[in-house]
C-alpha cells in the first residue's frame, strides 16, 4: 500500500537525482564547448577535462547534500564512512573482495555472451585510454577516477539517495538507487553498460545496508575503476 511517507521520500530522492543530472549535463556541455574551442588539438585535453569533470561532480554532490538535504556535509560524510565498533574488518574486506569479483564477473560475462551471440553492437566501444593521462600525470587520473569518483558517487547514490528513500523498504531502496545509478552511467544508451552498472549498483547497495557504512562500497567502486585504469595502461 502506497503511503504519503513513501511518496514524499521518493519525491525527495528523485528531485535530488534530477538536480545532479541537470548539473552534470550543464557541466559536460560547458566542458564540451571548451574542447570545441581548442580545435584539432582537443583530444590531448580530454584527460584534463575528465579530471575537472570529476571534481565538478564532487562539488555538485556536496551542493545537493547541503542545499536540498540541508545537512552539514563534513558531519554527514564522517557519519557515513564510519564503521560500527562491532564490525569485523576481515569480514568487511571479504565482502569488498567478493563484491569486486562478482561485479567484474557479471560485466565480463555480459560482454562474452554478446560476442558469442553475434551481438557485438551491444558491446561498449569506449576508449578509456583517451581519458587517462600518460606518464607521471597518470597520478591525477588515478586520484580523480579511483578516489574522487568512488567517494562522491557512493556518498550520493548509496548513502544520501538511499536515506532519501526512507519511506521504502531496504530491498526497494537498493533496487531504486541501483536503477538511478545505472541511468547516470547510460552514456550512449549502451545496453551492457546499463545492465552491468545496475547489477553493480545492486551489489553496492546490499553491501551498504549490510554494514550500514559507505566505506566498503567506496573500496569496491575504487577497485573497479583502478582495475580499468591498470588494464588500459597495460594494453596501451
Amino acid at each position: 500500500m502506497i503511503t504519503l511517507l513513501m511518496i514524499m521520500s521518493i519525491k525527495n530522492g528523485i528531485l535530488s537525482s534530477m538536480c545532479l543530472a541537470s548539473g552534470g549535463i550543464v557541466l559536460i556541455a560547458v566542458l564540451g564547448f571548451a574542447l570545441r574551442l581548442v580545435g584539432e588539438d582537443s583530444e590531448r585535453f580530454v584527460p584534463g577535462i575528465t579530471v575537472i569533470s570529476t571534481v565538478g561532480l564532487a562539488c555538485l554532490v556536496g551542493i545537493i547534500i547541503y542545499w536540498l538535504g540541508k545537512l552539514e556535509i563534513s558531519k554527514f560524510i564522517i557519519d557515513e564512512v564510519q564503521l560500527g565498533t562491532t564490525v569485523s574488518y576481515s569480514k568487511m574486506m571479504g565482502y569488498v573482495a567478493g563484491g569486486l569479483v562478482l561485479s567484474i564477473f557479471v560485466g565480463t560475462a555480459m560482454v562474452w555472451s554478446a560476442s558469442q551471440l553475434g551481438a557485438e553492437f551491444l558491446i561498449p566501444t569506449v576508449e578509456y585510454s583517451n581519458v587517462i593521462f600518460d606518464g607521471p600525470l597518470i597520478l591525477l587520473s588515478i586520484i580523480s577516477l579511483a578516489i574522487v569518483v568512488p567517494i562522491s558517487e557512493e556518498i550520493f547514490f548509496r548513502s544520501y539517495l538511499s536515506k532519501n528513500f526512507y519511506g521504502l523498504g531496504i530491498t526497494s531502496r537498493i533496487v531504486l538507487t541501483a536503477a538511478i545509478f545505472a541511468l547516470f552511467h547510460a552514456g550512449q544508451l549502451e545496453v551492457i553498460v546499463i545492465a552491468s552498472t545496475f547489477v553493480t549498483g545492486t551489489i553496492l547497495g546490499y553491501v551498504y545496508h549490510k554494514f550500514n557504512s559507505v566505506t566498503p562500497c567506496i573500496l569496491i567502486h575504487a577497485g573497479q575503476n583502478l582495475l580499468v585504469i591498470c588494464i588500459t595502461v597495460i594494453l596501451n
